[in-house]
Formats: C-alpha cells, sequence, structure tokens
C-alpha cells in the first residue's frame, strides 16, 4: 500500500517477543501508540491490518485509524479484518472472507463535515475495479438523487398502444400456409419481446437464462447490460450477466447512472439499436434508472431496438421499468449507490422508515407490476 497503520513501535514487536512479554509488566507493554507509515506505494491507499481488533495499548485499530485519517486526510484506507483478504488482479480487486464474516472496510474521510466514514465491503465472486471499490461509499452526483420524492409524478411512457404497435398475423389460416415467407418475416419482428424477472440474481437461474435465449433467436446472444439502476457498480453488473458470461455470450456495458459517465448518443445507438440483442437491465433504484434514460435519450433507443425485435429483459427495477407503472422502493434509504455506508450509518428504525409509491413505468405492458411479489420490503 502507499502507507499503513503499524504497530512497529509496540514494545514486544522484536525478534526475541517472549522475553521482553516476560520481563515487562502490563502497564509497559501498553505505552506504545500506532503510526502512520510508507508502503511500497502498490495500492493507491493506506492499509490497516487487523482492522477487527484491538491493539495491546488497548486502543482500537478501526478508531485509531479513522482519527489519523481525519488529521491527514490523504485518501483512502483500506481495513482488512484479521479472518479476510483483499486481493489485487491488476486494477480489479475484491475480498475474500475466510470464515464467512470477516471482510473489509473502505476508509474516507467526509469532505464537508472533516469526519469519517468506515464502510463494510460486501465480498463478491469476482473482482471489480479497485478505483471503483475505493469510491464505495461516495453518493451519486446525479442532480436529481438528492429530491427523488419530488420525481414521483413524472410519466416516462414511451409507448401509447403496444397493441396497436404489434404486428398482425394474417386472419386467413391459407393465406398463412401461402404466405411462409410472410410469417417468418413476422416472427422475426415479434414486438415486445420482454422477460420480466422478480429479482436481478434469478438470471443465473437455466430456466428463466434459457428463455431470454430462446426469444433472442440466437445461441449466443449479445448481452448489452445496463445497470443503471444499481449505479453503474461492477458488482451487480458480475452478478446478473454471470451465466451468460459462462455460456460465453458476448457481453457489454452501458453506463450511464453517473453524469461524467455518458457516452455519445452515436455510440448509445450503436450499442442498444445496433449491436445487441438482449437488453439486460439491472435491479436497483428504478426511478432513478427511468430519470436517467430520459434525460440522455436511452428509453427512446430501447424503443427503437425493441421494434427490431431485441429482447427487453431485467429484474426487479429492470422488470418494472417496461410495464405502465410499477409498485417501487425508490425512495428507501439504502436505494443508493453507497448502500454500504447507508446500511453501517442508519438504524433500524431510520432503515425502516419508507413507504413503497407507484411511479410510471415505460408502458410495453398495461399493467402495474410488482416485483419481489413474495418477499417483504425492509419498512
Amino acid at each position: 500500500f502507499n502507507s499503513l497503520l503499524s504497530d512497529c513501535l509496540r514494545p514486544d514487536s522484536a525478534k526475541n517477543a517472549e522475553r521482553i512479554l516476560s520481563e515487562l509488566d502490563e502497564d509497559d507493554l501498553a505505552d506504545w501508540d500506532f503510526v502512520k507509515i510508507s508502503g511500497m506505494g502498490y495500492i493507491n491507499a493506506m492499509c490497516v491490518p487487523h482492522f477487527d481488533a484491538t491493539g495491546s495499548n488497548g486502543v482500537s485499530r478501526a478508531e485509531h485509524a479513522q482519527e489519523i485519517m481525519a488529521k491527514q486526510p490523504d485518501g483512502p484506507a483500506i481495513g482488512i479484518d484479521e479472518n479476510a483478504a483483499f486481493v489485487v488482479e491488476g486494477d480489479k480487486a475484491m475480498v475474500v472472507s475466510g470464515d464467512g464474516k470477516a471482510t473489509c472496510h473502505v476508509v474516507v474521510t467526509d469532505e464537508v463535515t472533516g469526519g469519517t466514514a468506515s464502510v463494510p465491503i460486501s465480498y463478491g465472486e469476482e473482482p471489480v475495479p479497485l478505483e471503483e471499490l475505493l469510491e464505495l461509499p461516495e453518493p451519486s452526483k446525479a442532480p436529481h438523487f438528492k429530491n427523488l420524492e419530488d420525481h414521483i409524478e413524472t410519466d416516462f411512457k414511451v409507448v401509447d398502444d403496444v397493441q396497436d404497435d404489434s404486428h398482425e398475423m394474417p386472419s386467413n389460416a391459407s393465406e398463412e400456409a401461402e404466405n411462409k415467407d410472410i410469417q417468418e418475416s413476422h416472427d422475426e419482428e415479434t414486438y415486445p419481446k420482454i422477460v420480466a424477472v422478480g429479482q436481478s440474481k434469478a438470471f443465473q437461474l437455466p430456466a428463466i437464462v434459457d428463455k431470454v435465449i430462446e426469444l433472442s433467436r440466437k445461441d449466443k446472444p449479445k448481452i448489452l447490460y445496463i445497470g443503471t439502476a444499481s449505479f453503474d457498480r461492477s458488482d451487480k453488473f458480475n452478478m446478473v450477466t454471470k451465466t451468460f458470461r459462462e455460456l460465453e455470450c458476448d457481453t457489454e456495458r452501458l453506463n450511464v447512472s453517473e453524469t461524467d459517465d455518458i457516452p455519445s448518443t452515436e455510440e448509445m445507438r450503436r450499442l442498444v439499436v445496433e449491436w445487441a440483442d438482449v437488453l439486460l437491465c439491472s435491479g436497483g433504484n428504478t426511478l432513478h434508472a427511468l430519470l436517467r434514460w430520459k434525460e440522455v435519450g436511452l428509453d427512446l433507443l430501447m424503443k427503437e431496438a425493441s421494434k427490431k425485435g431485441t429482447v427487453l429483459a431485467g429484474g426487479s427495477a429492470g422488470a418494472g421499468c417496461w410495464f405502465n407503472s410499477l409498485l417501487s422502493d425508490c425512495l428507501r434509504p439504502d436505494s443508493a449507490k453507497n448502500a454500504e455506508r447507508i446500511l453501517s450509518e442508519l438504524d433500524e428504525d431510520d432503515l425502516a422508515d419508507w413507504d413503497f409509491v407507484k411511479i410510471s413505468g415505460m408502458g410495453y405492458i398495461n399493467a402495474m407490476c410488482v416485483p419481489h411479489f413474495d418477499a417483504t420490503g425492509s419498512n
């Protein structure tokens, strides 16, 4: 790391530790302080090993790390619990828990208050960009997110009447038999093709993945993952696309959650309309996603893609967005980019203080969607 919180001045941090331990009394053994020293610089952060432990000086390593960072706010820190590992592969990183409980933590200084925040890292099966992981405690930069409740009444409908837009089959049976080519052309243009799933993780279930592939009419469809609702977090991308990638489907990402991430309209059109066989939308904060899609014109590109037979798929938020309306938990306190930080800072009562709201969807299905129908909210 760039630096580390060290107990190198501990009296018994020596070759003859046993002798020192036998000669000094408890007060002498506790008479030392942690110090911040330089590391070799492979990881641009301060390391705090034994993050879940207290030193023989009676000082919590986690608490002392936050004190040092408040005094010297020169970047984030990574706290490593004793039974966890922080693993770096090039520009990506992940956490491995040895006992299923221990993890690592990102510690940052709050530029506004001058205080610090410590956020546990949700360990996954695949690494994510190290830079993204170090920004885990940071909130979304989307301007609307600070006043999300002001947008509940926004109309996101882009489809007026799917039935009028859809392609009609010939009414005469003999006509159908004589015009096989016409029917095949119709089949290729079936509109809309939607797979709305109750939760994003269900895209790891074979039956659901098989249906998406079947509707695409490709053995290995090209999957465009749109993770706006989950703030384009790589851990969510890894989870939702895992099975498709294992099946060797080409998979791309389209990031538009944050204002500095938006590609050009031409690039969005290339991916959404020209390249993708499946648009795979993540779960998360539906209202945030719909607002971003409307702001950048992605909603209209999705509509254009759907009319050429592209499969519209998604779980939770990515399911409800295709309906006329949906029952949403978008005002849940932790339905945010920095969910882990919010979960660590709020108590149970605050986390439960929210209501479901009915918001507009894009209108492909003339009904209200209720994802997670068999589940109970944190409220």
